[in-house]
């Protein structure tokens, strides 16, 4: 009766052997097919990015400086509402300075001429 519960033990020692290697080899298909699909996922993103841009780059068209200026103004130079405001700013203040100046001139005349 020993033998046989030793040969029963033994038989399903060698099924059950079996069976987790089978197991072991799913869990690692599965695996480095998870990698796999990771890499390649990847690279797909990476691939649909560089298209993107270099889309992108074909459609946008190199200005100058000068260009840009001369079809969008002083407010089409750059994007950043900061320097847009400094750029205004300093319109602001050369128009007063000649309307200043300007003014400065008339009142000299018109004293000269004695209207005033």
């Amino acid at each position: 009766m020993e033998e046989s519960k030793l040969t029963n033990e033994e038989d399903n020692s060698k099924e059950s052997s079996p069976k987790i290697e089978k197991d072991i080899k799913n869990e690692q298909n599965v695996q480095a097919f998870a990698e796999f699909l990771e890499k390649s996922s990847d690279q797909d993103v990476l691939q649909q990015k560089s298209n993107l841009n270099s889309q992108e780059l074909k459609l946008l068209p190199i200005k100058s400086l000068f260009e840009r200026f001369r079809n969008e103004g002083i407010d089409g130079i750059t994007t950043n509402p900061n320097q847009k405001m400094l750029a205004l700013l300093i319109i602001l203040l050369i128009n007063l300075s000649v309307f200043l100046a300007i003014a400065n001139i008339g009142k000299a005349y018109l004293k000269n001429a004695g209207i005033l």
